[in-house]
């Protein structure tokens, strides 16, 4: 059994409000910040739903655009994404034909209850804006890997060896 807490999202905001060049301070190309976060607002969705017509796992509305120049007040590592659960399971039989030969039977059961597993959610957000952090994928189509493995569908696997 696999159970872990969410990995944290690295949430930068969609506007790019950077200085100007000649500022010295940085070029608008390839600089993202990190929001303001609003107090007492949760920043993510209790009813997110996956999909791209759903409900976001973020909440726009729980941040807000720092000034220009300025960094926003969200720390490194502060929001986690979905939580990981997984439960797999074996079967071994072995059964003796002769005495120096014998049979193994093995059933394999990866993610047993089918429970979806999701990816990090897209970390660029709009202040102001409900519709946020959208999950499309499961870690393991995030990775190149569908099928077997961390997020994937249930897999029933049956094997037969000989043994000698």
């Amino acid at each position: 059994m696999t159970a872990q807490s969410g990995r944290p999202v690295p949430i930068v905001s969609a506007l790019d409000t950077s200085p100007l060049p000649n500022d010295n301070f940085n070029t608008r190309s390839n600089f993202h910040e990190r929001p303001n976060v609003v107090p007492g607002v949760n920043p993510t969705n209790s009813n997110w739903e996956s999909g791209p017509e759903t409900i976001g796992y973020l909440n726009g509305n729980a941040f807000t655009q720092p000034p220009d120049g300025t960094f926003g007040n969200l720390g490194r590592n502060e929001i986690y994404g979905p939580k990981f659960w997984n439960v797999d399971f074996a079967v071994t039989k072995t059964t003796k034909i002769f005495e120096n030969l014998g049979l193994q039977f093995r059933a394999e059961f990866f993610n047993i209850f089918n429970h979806p597993n999701f990816a990090l959610p897209n970390f660029f957000v709009l202040p102001g804006t409900t519709q946020q952090g959208l999950i499309t994928q499961t870690p393991d189509q995030a990775q190149t890997n569908p099928g077997l493995g961390g997020g994937g569908p249930r897999v029933i696997q049956l094997g037969l060896k000989l043994l000698f």
